[in-house]
């Protein structure tokens, strides 16, 4: 398993570095916050690499605190993006549910036992799922959408589309065959990480100053 965690973070920095060569054409844009978003993810886990060793356990607690900005950036990030006011209402309440919920997982229901609090996990897919469907359907009403794979808002979506919807079915599978391998849910984590981020390098390739929609 540790050789497909290598893996996946060099994917990490060859798409930030992708991000960084490409940050003139968005740097006016909402899509940039997806390059710093990037940047955190790593040196996060730079971060855990490095003192893994001398902190131990301890760096569970960054993990989990990875599960709370990933889905409360993401959910930040598509509020910003929507433009319908009730669409936009129902994402604030999305991220309200979700960091009271993370907070109540870690410190009262599962704890810092966990590599990743999956419940809270878990439902940040869902929520996530939601918000990234609500952008979508917004693109399908614009002249975007002739033009739908150009656009690296629809690169970033359909990779955190596949990667939520993935993650949520197996663990709805798991629940329901009350069983859960932790070698398959660790393939199987990388595999849609690697698609997700592959999603994002082709998003800073596509991104053009002249057709990106949403400037600051």
């Amino acid at each position: 398993m540790d050789a497909l965690d290598s893996y996946s973070y060099y994917l990490e920095i060859i798409t930030l570095i992708i991000g960084l060569v490409r940050y003139k054409e968005y740097r006016y844009f909402k899509f940039r916050y997806i390059l710093y978003f990037l940047a955190y993810v790593v040196l996060n886990n730079l971060f855990l690499e490095i003192f893994n060793t001398y902190l131990g356990s301890a760096t569970q607690f960054f993990h989990a605190l990875y599960t709370l900005i990933y889905f409360a950036f993401f959910l930040l990030w598509y509020q910003s993006l929507l433009t319908n006011k009730h669409r936009k209402r129902i994402v604030n309440i999305f991220l309200i549910i979700f960091i009271v919920f993370w907070i109540y997982d870690v410190f009262l229901l599962e704890g810092f036992q966990q590599i990743f609090t999956r419940y809270s996990f878990s439902l940040g897919t869902f929520l996530l799922i939601i918000a990234v469907v609500f952008y979508f359907i917004e693109m399908l009403k614009r002249n975007v959408v002739l033009n739908i794979t150009r656009s690296p808002y629809f690169w970033v979506s359909f990779g955190i589309l596949v990667y939520c919807a993935t993650y949520f079915t197996f663990y709805i599978t798991s629940l329901i065959l009350s069983t859960e391998n932790p070698v398959i849910l660790s393939v199987l984590l990388f595999l849609i990480h690697s698609i997700q981020f592959c999603c994002f390098a082709i998003a800073f390739i596509r991104a053009d100053r002249k057709k990106l929609e949403h400037p600051l």
